[in-house]
């Protein structure tokens, strides 16, 4: 043991000999140092706020309980510089989050490609490598003072302290802080959706983040960072994929409609753009005044960029991605997906190409004939089984509603997930004709909504329902003229595509369609006379009640010398008792008892009364309804037609 002890003494006399002159050269710093903290130290305790603190904390340390208060004191600030220690080595990379890149593509009938879904990175671009209309586009819509002077002295150190701590950034002009660096900490950075809450650990890192990035870099690399971070839909990231996967162009390249539109997108991150593309123009508007406002547009050129974005869409958007449907069928097939993200997944749908086209070119026709004038045509097929076999977005994409969700379900023929196959359905079940015909019914005033941003609010929707062979169609058009919303247009539209089917299909189909064919909201032919009959035969006694009606309100009509309640409607009187008898205009009509004393199912030739009313907004559906009518009702309400303004 006193060999060993010997031994390690010499091997640390050794070892200090070497570490001797590291230890010295590391020290020399310190010791230059310490002057300088010593000379601090001394200004700091001559300071006349030094000498009132420590006269402060004597008087509190006289108190009973004085030494606690002050160690208290103490504990409380360690505690808060641990926190800030902890919240600064906990600071995200500057670089953003790095999402795991993945593909969902919705397919056709026959396996093409109709939609593409997914999360796309774009590469990191250098500021000049961006055009400088996208770049004033993105700060018009951002931040219009972000090229403003500020200064980050102790009144804007406070006021960034103070926005972190703020649950929403304003839109206005900054009082003491760029906008677009705190949105891109905020959102970008840090990750946290406008409206999600925050932790104390989420403020104080933003603001950190926030100072560091104003206090270090310039604008120029700013607003850079922002650019290549920004979200530009669901799933796209950077302005670098957003240029590439909607115009097919370099970021260099881009236009001032284009930058516009892409701008857009940023202040609604939520929007498809091959979906809304409607809403998206209307924020490209927003977007275009903007540079006006900030000098780097005249008002022609603001003019031009207008018109060129009216017509602009981006690469992919068709008919079948404006209507919503291949997203309602993303949503629908979520669950099967799995928790975990899927790298790659196919969806296969019940959408038939070549019926899509049909209906594509019917609605274009409609459209001519119609002017285009603030005119839209939407149509909406459905198989047996209820699944959307062609639609034509006649308005607003589907709402993310019950009956859509059934309708994306019963659309699902195959689902595949990283080259696996999770659900197969490759025969179904037919729906039951008055359900398959209230859910069309319900999906149509979802497709003939007003888009948004729409000039045009209050325009009046047709429609028209009828078969084709096995197959559903309904048919819209919607304008500010009231021929083409009220008169023959929707079913100008009907017919149209059922003499499409016609070269396609059977014939005794359309001839089907022709007989059994109905009409909502739209005037129809008159109905035909009946068939003459031998002098000897006299037809069977019959409840049927039939002649030209008196109105008394939108519920109830005179007929044949006696009150008829028109079923499954509460009526309406005063302006709407007006319309409905301008509707009739003296037409014959036939009325089939329906359960009451005085309640019956009225018809004006192809046209259910009580469907009309409903529809139109000129009465509310009674309780227990048939789903028909509850669907007419359903289509009001959505239009705000009526009595639901």
């Amino acid at each position: 043991m006193a060999q060993l002890r010997a031994g390690a003494a010499q091997a640390g006399s050794a070892a200090a000999g070497h570490l001797q002159p590291v230890l010295a050269a590391a020290a020399a710093p310190l010791r230059r140092a310490a002057p300088a903290w010593q000379e601090a130290a001394q200004r700091v305790g001559a300071h006349p706020l030094a000498s009132h603190a420590a006269g402060a904390a004597r008087r509190v340390g006289a108190l009973p309980w004085g030494r606690g208060l002050l160690l208290a004191g103490l504990g409380a600030l360690g505690v808060a510089a641990l926190f800030l220690a902890w919240c600064a080595a906990t600071l995200p990379p500057l670089g953003g989050l790095q999402p795991t890149s993945r593909t969902l593509t919705v397919q056709a009938e026959d396996g093409t490609p109709i939609a593409r879904r997914g999360v796309e990175r774009g590469r990191a671009l250098p500021l000049e490598s961006v055009s400088p209309a996208m770049r004033q586009a993105f700060l018009a819509a951002q931040d219009p003072w972000f090229e403003d002077g500020y200064r980050l002295d102790a009144a804007g150190v406070a006021a960034v302290i103070g926005r972190a701590f703020r649950d929403t950034i304003s839109d206005g002009p900054r009082s003491g802080g760029p906008r677009l660096t705190q949105r891109l900490v905020r959102r970008d950075i840090i990750g946290i959706a406008p409206g999600a809450p925050r932790s104390l650990a989420d403020r104080v890192r933003e603001a950190m983040l926030v100072l560091w990035l104003s206090a270090r870099e310039s604008d120029a690399r700013i607003l850079a960072r922002a650019l290549d971070l920004a979200p530009f839909g669901p799933g796209r990231v950077g302005i670098d994929a957003a240029a590439r996967s909607l115009f097919g162009k370099e970021a260099a390249s881009l236009g001032t409609s284009e930058a516009a539109y892409l701008a857009g997108l940023t202040l609604a991150p939520r929007l498809q753009p091959d979906r809304d593309v409607i809403a998206v123009r209307a924020l490209g508007r927003t977007v275009i005044d903007g540079m006006v406002m900030r000098g780097k547009l005249s008002a022609a050129e603001a003019a031009e960029a207008g018109r060129s974005l009216d017509g602009l869409s981006p690469t992919g958007a068709t008919p079948v991605t404006r209507s919503g449907f291949p997203d309602l069928v993303l949503t629908e097939v979520a669950d099967r997906l799995g928790p975990e993200a899927p790298r790659e997944a196919i969806v296969r749908t019940t959408l038939d190409r070549g019926l899509q086209a049909m209906a594509e070119a019917a609605a274009e026709r409609r459209l001519d004939a119609a002017g285009r004038a603030g005119a839209r045509a939407g149509l909406l097929v459905l198989g047996p089984d209820g699944g959307v076999q062609a639609v034509v977005a006649g308005g607003a994409p589907l709402p993310d509603t019950p009956e859509a969700r059934r309708a994306a379900g019963a659309s699902l023929r195959h689902l595949a997930r990283d080259g696996r196959p999770v659900y197969d359905r490759l025969v179904a079940g037919p729906m039951p004709a008055a359900e398959r015909r209230a859910a069309l019914l319900t999906l149509l005033a979802g497709l003939t909504r007003p888009p948004e941003g729409s000039d045009d609010p209050a325009s009046r929707d047709g429609l028209f329902v009828g078969p084709v062979g096995d197959l559903l169609v309904g048919t819209s058009v919607s304008g500010t003229a009231a021929e083409n919303g009220a008169g023959d247009g929707p079913e100008a539209f009907f017919q149209d595509v059922a003499a499409q089917l016609a070269k396609a299909r059977p014939a005794p189909q359309v001839a089907e369609a022709r007989e059994s064919a109905r009409e909502t909201g739209s005037t129809t032919r008159p109905a035909s006379r009946p068939a003459w009959q031998n002098p000897g035969e006299r037809p069977a006694a019959s409840p049927t009640l039939r002649g030209v009606p008196r109105v008394i309100d939108t519920g109830r009509l005179r007929l044949d010398g006696q009150n008829v309640r028109l079923a499954g409607v509460e009526g309406q009187s005063g302006a709407f008792a007006r319309e409905f008898r301008q509707y009739l205009r003296r037409r014959e009509v036939t009325c089939q008892p329906a359960g009451g004393a005085d309640l019956y199912r009225c018809r004006a030739g192809e046209q259910d009364l009580s469907e009309v009313v409903l529809f139109n907004g000129g009465g509310r559906a009674t309780p227990g309804a048939p789903p028909d009518l509850q669907a007419a009702e359903a289509g009001a309400k959505a239009r705000k037609a009526g009595v639901w303004q």
